[in-house]
């Protein structure tokens, strides 16, 4: 079993919003993003007996800006977006081998299972004087199919490469499809503790209509990541590899002769 930990602040956003029939382009730089960033982390947690396991995933991205429309009127306005999901997976890893001279493990598993995705998208607008003051879209939340693959390979005793991808929404509650997409290394100093880290993508595309207006959330984000992956019972593959190590050094003797 395994714990993830990650932060992964988007490096760059880009795309539009739409909020009550009113479309924003969105293209913010690294500055940008961390001018307006609310609080960006991940987690995951895995647990696998034999080829077969699960995966608990959660991811929250949120950003937040406070800005005073020009003019006589002079109204704050209060821009508030947030993304946040939780998926259950079920894992078979249909890979499971060893390459190179120093019999180095790699592998590979895919994955199906469902994700609660919840989406805000709100701009609460106060105008000087009497009045409640005009909130504009809202929260909309939905499960959706999720289907993924990921490959690992050891590079050595220390270090791990890793790509994995991830297709969800396929037109669920107005889901069209969202991506996600992970390149990055694990470095393992200690036995139970790695450092992870590597460069991050995600899509949505999503559109909804509510009694405001049309609500859409066609965004991109990518950037790097990094975190801290716990290994709850035992290091990383630690048996795996020390079986394959036992049979790469029966193949290199001879058979015994009777």
């Amino acid at each position: 079993m395994e714990l993830l930990s990650i932060f992964s602040p988007p490096l760059r956003t880009s795309g539009t919003l739409t909020v009550a029939g009113q479309s924003a382009e969105l293209d913010l730089d690294l500055g940008d993003v961390l001018d307006v960033l609310n609080f960006a982390a991940a987690g995951r947690y895995e647990a696998w007996n034999g080829n077969l396991g699960v995966i608990f995933d959660a991811n929250y991205v949120g950003i937040e800006q406070d800005t005073t429309l020009p003019g006589p009127v002079g109204a704050d306005l209060n821009v508030d977006v947030r993304q946040k999901w939780f998926g259950i997976l079920g894992a078979y890893r249909v890979v499971d081998g060893i390459y190179g001279a120093n019999n180095q493990r790699y592998t590979i598993d895919f994955q199906v299972g469902l994700r609660y995705n919840s989406i805000r998208q709100e701009i609460d607008i106060t105008t000087p004087g009497p009045g409640n003051p005009s909130v504009l879209g809202g929260d909309r939340d939905w499960i959706e199919p999720v289907i993924g693959a990921r490959g690992m390979w050891r590079l050595n005793e220390q270090w791990t490469g890793i790509a994995s991808l991830e297709l969800g929404g396929f037109g669920a509650s107005g889901n069209d499809l969202q991506i996600g997409a992970n390149v990055g290394f694990d470095y393992q100093p200690w036995e139970k503790t790695a450092l992870t880290f590597g460069y991050r993508y995600v899509s949505v595309d999503y559109s909804d209509t509510l009694s405001s207006g049309e609500f859409a959330y066609d965004v991109d984000q990518h950037g790097p990541y990094f975190g801290i992956k716990v290994f709850l019972l035992r290091g990383r593959d630690s048996v795996i590899e020390r079986r394959y190590s036992k049979a790469a050094l029966l193949r290199s003797r001879p058979l015994a002769h009777t």
